[in-house]
């Protein structure tokens, strides 16, 4: 229990973006005082672990707190170059115990979890990839290719595949895009939840999806475009979009991207860039879309698609609550809110 402690003391030190020395002075303790508790060479009594709690605007819990962990790879991890050190570290930390945990509610829920065997496609072309998107419309989650997909998120997590969202990340993370990979048999997404547009979510999430249903044998191909393109057209089937806007335009109204964007939850930019992937506009009415639409709605639209919002989790952690399979405070820390938080979402507590 030492060690966890003091795992989780400086997990959430650095989560505080406080150095050994400013937490040393926040606790009126030296720095080498801090590094102990960290290290496991000293324990907290249980003063002193209220006083870390409140010092650090934590739950005890948060401090005590500890999970089986799991083994991961990250193998699939989308990240920038400025993501690195220290703070890819953390991240990685963060992201192995909030799958970690998932993964022990799954089990505590269901004993033994089932293994999961994703259909997958050989890509080695943009236009494998395309038709690895159709077949899994058609064959997996069996909607018509010139349907809308309304919540990618539930399909996704009814079809067995752990969809975990890492909430309040600050700065340092920005860098971060997405990850999936398969964990003890179960195929995993993490995203950041800090994303405003649902178009731009659903659109990472179809993207990781790619990485975990396309096999590619050719290890000099640009694997992140071909899963760009899988993204594209699960959202957005060739069928469809040359059902609304025809094989071949020199115009489009700007009504036409909106109403669009609104029915099939995807971004303005991506429908155009579609659009001149698929042929339908040329180079120099792309681009010159590409102006306009920045100059009207920016890099950020004004009237974004709504998030989508994964419940499994969260109904999971209460059914484990409701059987008494957990304790209320087991379940507390699990989702990581206050009792009058959980009252309310169980109205008749």
């Amino acid at each position: 229990m030492n060690n966890i402690i003091g795992e989780n003391l400086k997990r959430i030190r650095l989560l505080k973006n406080l150095s050994l020395k400013e937490a040393g002075k926040l606790f009126n303790m030296s720095n080498t005082m801090i590094m102990k508790y960290e290290q496991g060479k000293a324990i907290p009594d249980s003063t002193k672990l209220i006083e870390f709690a409140e010092g650090y605007h934590v739950k005890a819990t948060d401090i005590l707190e500890h999970y089986s962990e799991v083994k991961m790879q990250f193998t699939n991890f989308r990240k920038r170059k400025s993501l690195t050190g220290n703070k890819l570290e953390l991240l990685k930390d963060l992201i192995q115990r909030e799958v970690s945990k998932y993964i022990e509610v799954m089990k505590l829920n269901n004993l033994t979890l089932p293994k999961i065997n994703l259909e997958t496609y050989v890509c080695d072309s943009l236009e494998t990839a395309e038709e690895a998107s159709r077949k899994f419309r058609e064959n997996i989650i069996k909607i018509s290719n010139i349907l809308p997909i309304s919540d990618l998120t539930s399909i996704l997590e009814n079809l067995g595949i752990l969809i975990v969202p890492l909430k309040n990340l600050d700065e340092r993370f920005k860098s971060f895009d997405g990850l999936s990979e398969i964990v003890e048999g179960i195929p995993v997404i993490v995203l950041p939840d800090n994303v405003v547009d649902g178009a731009r979510q659903r659109f990472t999430i179809a993207h990781e999806l790619a990485h975990l249903v396309l096999r590619f044998k050719d290890t000099t191909l640009d694997i992140e475009k071909l899963c760009n393109r899988f993204a594209s057209s699960l959202l957005m089937p060739k069928e469809v979009i040359i059902h609304e806007f025809g094989l071949k335009r020199d115009k489009i109204s700007f009504f036409e991207l909106v109403a669009f964007k609104n029915e099939y939850k995807v971004s303005i930019h991506s429908i155009v860039y579609r659009l001149h992937d698929l042929g339908i506009i040329s180079n120099y009415l792309y681009k010159n879309m590409y102006i306009k639409i920045n100059k009207t709605i920016g890099k950020n639209d004004e009237s974004p698609i709504a998030k989508e919002v994964s419940y499994q989790f969260r109904k999971i952690v209460h059914k484990l609550k409701i059987d008494n399979i957990i304790s209320l405070d087991k379940a507390l820390e699990l989702l990581g809110i206050s009792h009058d938080e959980y009252k309310k979402e169980e109205k008749y507590c």
